[in-house]
């Protein structure tokens, strides 16, 4: 029988906020003493949950979003999230463009050590502007022995971030302004040779790019799960609940 893992939930204070690139916005948390200890087990990098207050609303009502954590500066007490900002449109990128110091949100992650990816050599990482956060936090936690080739894919080059990491990364930009509506990451992922097949891939990004790479590392070419971990973030027009309802309809069919 699995066992569930602990969901610790806290309220934490903006403390800072700054543009990394024209289209992301790292908010900075503090983190008083209870908080340093109550998240003293979390994985940098594992998905949290956000939860929105909607302004306006005649009862008190939140909405819940995904997100990454992209890290816990023990020196200086903060929790840090990487947000894109791609307007109004969506609660999370509104709240974000809007946050000011002192802010407050509820922020909820698992009590858990697991390792984002599992050891491998060789690490083909893929993902869209969303993935951006999660793909800097392995590449981060990679050894030095390790290779890794990285695609992403964002706005425009004013987005490109410097990545760190101990091992020996190939990494590839892809610039698409129309990344709201389409993306260049399957076609890209498919042009190049294959990974060798003691590697690790990891994708994260829009369903329908993710489908269509989930189609062919492990239909047409048998790639197990064992070395694929292939995740969609979002869904062109849809809300997260939306979308989740959705591929939960999908996985039942």
């Amino acid at each position: 029988m699995e066992i569930q893992k602990k969901i610790i939930r806290s309220v934490f204070s903006v403390a800072e906020k700054k543009y990394l690139t024209p289209h992301y916005i790292r908010i900075l948390f503090a983190m008083t003493e209870t908080q340093m200890e109550d998240f003293r087990n979390i994985t940098i990098g594992a998905n949290n949950k956000i939860f929105i207050p909607v302004k306006g609303a005649a009862e008190e009502v939140t909405l819940r979003r995904t997100y990454t954590t992209r890290n816990i500066d023990w020196k200086t007490q903060t929790l840090w999230i990487d947000f894109v900002a791609h307007g109004d449109n969506s609660p999370a990128s509104a709240w974000a463009i809007n946050a000011q110091k002192g802010d407050t949100l509820e922020i909820a992650m698992k009590d858990s050590k697991r390792p984002l990816v599992p050891e491998r050599d060789n690490y083909l990482l893929i993902g869209d502007m969303t993935a951006m956060p999660v793909i800097a936090a392995i590449l981060e936690q990679l050894p030095a022995h390790a290779k890794a080739e990285v695609i992403l894919e964002v706005y425009h080059n004013q987005d490109e971030m410097n990545l760190v990491s101990k091992a020996d990364v190939t990494l590839t930009w892809l610039h698409n302004r129309e990344l709201d509506h389409s993306s260049r990451l399957a076609d890209t992922v498919k042009s190049n040779p294959l990974p060798l097949s003691h590697s690790f891939v990891f994708i994260a990004a829009e369903s329908d790019a993710v489908k269509e790479l989930k189609t062919y590392f492990r239909d047409k070419h048998s790639w197990g799960k064992e070395n694929c971990s292939i995740t969609s973030y979002w869904k062109r027009g849809r809300s997260e609940d939306e979308s989740g309802n959705e591929r939960a309809m999908e996985r039942q069919g």
